[in-house]
């Protein structure tokens, strides 16, 4: 007997390639990036009619009920437009945080409970060094030289600790209040990843791990009941610029898109090309928000027919490429 040779070019091995997604009989996409997986499933379900002449309930006919195909993809990429999709929001809504500054401002503190100053990436200069006559909590300091300027927050023995700063001080500079009266030469220059927490006159520190706790990137400060704190207390601080973008996540209806699947070209194996013209896509499984390894927003998408289509060309077409 004679076999037909097989063909290794003809098995896809490893899979690689790039989706995209885009509005239902649209003509441009977003691409989804890289992908933990992509994985395509079809089931059509039957009704079997059996015999009721004979013991052995044999099937005589076997009718077509239903048809399902799915999508089932990993997001590795969490992209606005992949979150949007995926969670199941109507809107990238912005509200960037410009660079700026607060000057003791009262949280409303709570015992041993983090409040949100309303800021993220705060912190707050020192600059260490020898006073000479007085400096004042609220006194604006420039430096001599480098121009640069600071609001005191807090005066200490031998340092000063400013928000509101613009420029960048200088070691030896004359830092002054009043210039050759009021000032401090400092010797060294601190940024710190910290606030100012001081009684209502600015009088009293506050400090960092007996008094208070801060987590300075996410903006969270919290009173110590076994420190000195006082619900009068007072914060001061600068923050960084960061942009800022937000979902309101599963506020929107259904999402549906027109979906393109492409091999890559080195990838072992035929080309192929697959267009799903109407996928409605849901979120589908955990999201590991802590965890070990890549963060994967899984998504399961069922086919369904787009009636704009031609007759029998309702949902999906597979491309062979040569």
């Amino acid at each position: 007997m004679t076999y037909l040779s097989s063909s290794a070019d003809n098995i896809r091995y490893n899979g690689t390639g790039r989706c995209y997604a885009g509005a239902l009989a649209g003509s441009s996409f977003d691409e989804l990036g890289d992908l933990e997986n992509l994985t395509f499933s079809m089931s059509v379900s039957t009704d079997k009619v059996k015999t009721n002449r004979t013991a052995s309930r044999a099937t005589i006919l076997e009718v077509e009920t239903d048809r399902e195909a799915t999508l089932s993809f990993g997001l590795r990429e969490m992209t606005n437009e992949n979150l949007k999709m995926a969670l199941l929001s109507d809107t990238i809504n912005t509200l960037n945080q410009s660079a700026s500054y607060t000057y003791q401002a009262v949280p409303s503190w709570a015992d041993d409970l983090y409040v949100d100053l309303g800021h993220l990436n705060v912190f707050s200069t020192k600059l260490t060094g020898t006073i000479t006559g007085s400096l004042s909590v609220g006194d604006t300091v420039t430096g001599a030289t480098s121009g640069a300027t600071g609001k005191i927050a807090f005066v200490g023995s031998g340092y000063i600790e400013l928000v509101n700063v613009s420029g960048t001080f200088q070691a030896g500079e004359q830092v002054y209040e009043t210039q050759d009266t009021n000032y401090i030469t400092p010797s060294g220059m601190e940024t710190l990843e910290d606030a100012v927490v001081t009684d209502s006159t600015g009088a009293t520190r506050r400090l960092n791990g007996t008094d208070y706790s801060i987590d300075p990137d996410s903006g969270y400060i919290r009173k110590l009941s076994s420190g000195s704190m006082v619900d009068t207390d007072v914060v001061s601080y600068d923050y960084e610029a960061v942009n800022k973008q937000y979902l309101w996540s599963m506020s929107a209806g259904s999402v549906q898109k027109k979906m393109i699947f492409v091999s890559d070209k080195g990838d072992q194996g035929p080309r192929h090309r697959w267009t799903f013209h109407k996928v409605q896509l849901n979120l589908n499984g955990d999201f590991p928000l802590i965890g070990i390894g890549a963060a994967i927003l899984n998504v399961t998408g069922s086919v369904l027919a787009d009636t704009s289509q031609p007759s029998g060309q309702e949902y999906f077409k597979t491309e062979i490429i040569g």
